[in-house]
C-alpha cells in the first residue's frame, strides 16, 4: 500500500509540481463531466421524441372544444305594463295566477279597463279582475260564460247600467290557449312575425257596418257615426254576450300574446305593435310604454299590457 502511494505521490514531469494522482484525478472528473453531458443530451432527445409522437397521436385524433349545454327556456315568460296616462285615476285592472301554478293549473291572466263614462269604473275592474282569478282554477272551462254574465247581472243590479267595465282574459293550459272577452279591450298573437287579433271589438260600429253592408245607409257612415266607438257589451249590463273560443287554441313554441286596453291599441299603430310583440316580454312592455309617452296625446287614456311568450312546453330552445 505504501508503494501505491509512493508512486501515486511521484511527480508527473520531472522537476514538476504536478503529482501522479492529481493527473488521475483530473482525468477521472473529465470522465464524469462527459457521461454527465451525455447523459443530459440523450435525455433530451428523449424528450423531443416523446413530443413529437405525442403531437402526432393528438393529430391522430384531434381534441374538440365543448360548450355547456345551454339553459333550456322556460316553457312561459311574461311582463306586464301599467300607466295612467293623463287621467286623474288609474281605472284598468289586470291580475295574474301563480306561475309556480302553471304545470298543475295553467295560468290564467286577466285584464279589465274600467268605464270612465259611468260611475265607479275602477273600483268594477279591480273587483271583477280580482273575482276571476279567485275563482281560478276551476273544473269547467265552458262555465267562464255563465259567470260572465252572472257578474255583469250583478254590477247592473248595483249600478243599473251606470257603471261598468271590458274583460279581457286568457288562459294558457298546457299547449292551449282559451280566451274570454267583452267589450274593447284587445288579444293580440304574433306568430312568426304576422300579427292576428284574436278577439272582435264589441262596439257599436261593428253593429253599424253589419246594417250598412245590409243596404240601411253607405258603408262609409258606420265609422263617421258619434256612437261607433261606444261599446255594445260591456260588464255592467243586464244582459252580456261574452266573446269566447268554443275549443282551446293550439298554441305554437315562440308564439307571444299580448293583452291591452284600448289605451294601448287606440294610441299604437299595429306596426308598432307588431315589433314591439317581436321583443322578450319586459323589452316588449318598455318599448310600448315609449311609444306610447312618444305619441304624447293631450288626451292619452290609462294603459295596460299584459305580455305572455310562450316557448313550448318540454322543448328546449
Amino acid at each position: 500500500m505504501e508503494g501505491v502511494f509512493a508512486w501515486l505521490d511521484q511527480p508527473l514531469f520531472q522537476d514538476g509540481f504536478l503529482r501522479m494522482w492529481m493527473a488521475i484525478a483530473a482525468g477521472a472528473g473529465l470522465v464524469l463531466v462527459l457521461l454527465l453531458i451525455l447523459v443530459l443530451v440523450g435525455k433530451r432527445k428523449r424528450n423531443k421524441r416523446k413530443e413529437k409522437m405525442e403531437t402526432q397521436e393528438d393529430n391522430q385524433h384531434p381534441v374538440t372544444e365543448t360548450t355547456e349545454k345551454p339553459v333550456p327556456l322556460p316553457v312561459l315568460e311574461l311582463a306586464n305594463l301599467q300607466g295612467i296616462g293623463s287621467r286623474e285615476e288609474q281605472q284598468d285592472a289586470f291580475g295574474i295566477s301563480r306561475l309556480e301554478r302553471l304545470e298543475a293549473d295553467g295560468l290564467l291572466a286577466v285584464l279589465c279597463d274600467g268605464m270612465g263614462g259611468l260611475a265607479e269604473g275602477g273600483m268594477i275592474a279591480a273587483q271583477t279582475a280580482a273575482d276571476m282569478i279567485g275563482l281560478f282554477p276551476w273544473e269547467d272551462d265552458a262555465d267562464v260564460p255563465e259567470w260572465v254574465r252572472q257578474r255583469s247581472r250583478r254590477v247592473y243590479q248595483q249600478f243599473r247600467g251606470h257603471g261598468g267595465t271590458t274583460l279581457v282574459a286568457a288562459l294558457l293550459r298546457g299547449k292551449s290557449l282559451s280566451f274570454w272577452c267583452v267589450g274593447d279591450s284587445d288579444l293580440f298573437l304574433l306568430r312568426e312575425e304576422k300579427l292576428y287579433a284574436l278577439n272582435v271589438r264589441q262596439e257599436f260600429k261593428n253593429d253599424l257596418v253589419l246594417r250598412a253592408l245590409d243596404g240601411a245607409f253607405p258603408v262609409g257612415e258606420a265609422f263617421t257615426d258619434p256612437q261607433a266607438g261606444a261599446l255594445s257589451e260591456y260588464i255592467g249590463k243586464e244582459d252580456v254576450s261574452c266573446d269566447c273560443t268554443c275549443m282551446p287554441f293550439a298554441l305554437q313554441p315562440e308564439d307571444a300574446l299580448l293583452l291591452c286596453s284600448d289605451g294601448v291599441s287606440d294610441t299604437l299603430t299595429l306596426r308598432q305593435i307588431r315589433e314591439a310583440m317581436a321583443l322578450p316580454p319586459q323589452a316588449c312592455c318598455d318599448r310600448l310604454e315609449q311609444e306610447i309617452l312618444a305619441a304624447g296625446k293631450p288626451n292619452q287614456d290609462n294603459y295596460t299590457a299584459i305580455v305572455l311568450k310562450y316557448h313550448g312546453k318540454g322543448e328546449e330552445q
